[in-house]
């Protein structure tokens, strides 16, 4: 009885398939004969501000190591979702760098996280099992669309820029996203 909005899923190492709620604020749980085993639900999923609960729980990845990575749109808070504790819920300090406005995840390795959205693309690093985490580059691909999926490929990072001027006509924009990090500290770009 309240209003959903189904996002983004992921997969477990056991067949299970967790979707994102934008609009509520929860993980639906549904197995591999498609039924629903479970709802997610965390006060840590809602933000204090009115505004930052627009675009709730968006992009999701299983991470290798059995739990969830979850973000949240509008706040750019990253959850972490064990699942071998009861889906105990933890924020993931980001210490440096931002997420608001993150969309689509999709992990590069088990300590690299890309992170679609606006800016196009963020290259998210931990290296304490994601208890904190870095923005460590950008890529800023089409000004005028905003990238709402990651998909990683034989080591290449692919982001799908589906909103933007020319929508609906144009619907897709794939642009191979390519990050790199100046020897200036704060100084992302892409490479040419």
């Amino acid at each position: 009885d309240e209003k959903s909005f189904a996002d983004d899923v992921a997969i477990d190492a056991g067949g299970n398939a967790y979707v994102t709620d934008a609009k509520a604020s929860k993980i639906w749980k549904v197995g591999a004969d498609g039924e629903l085993l479970s709802i997610i639900r965390n006060p840590l999923f809602t933000p204090k501000q009115w505004y930052k609960t627009l675009v709730a729980l968006n992009g999701i990845v299983y991470h290798p190591d059995g739990y969830l990575i979850v973000i949240h749109t509008f706040s750019g808070n990253l959850f972490k979702i064990d699942l071998a504790k009861g889906y105990e819920v933890k924020l993931i300090e980001v210490v440096e760098g931002s997420l608001v406005f993150g969309d689509g995840l999709d992990l590069i390795s088990p300590t690299k996280l890309v992170v679609a959205g606006n800016p196009s693309g963020r290259l998210v690093e931990s290296s304490d099992g994601w208890e904190t985490a870095s923005v460590v580059a950008k890529f800023k691909g089409p000004i005028h669309r905003l990238s709402t999926a990651a998909t990683v490929k034989d080591g290449k990072v692919y982001l799908n820029h589906l909103v933007g001027m020319g929508y609906p006509k144009k619907t897709h924009a794939l642009v191979e996203a390519v990050f790199w990090k100046s020897k200036k500290k704060g100084n992302n770009g892409i490479r040419k």
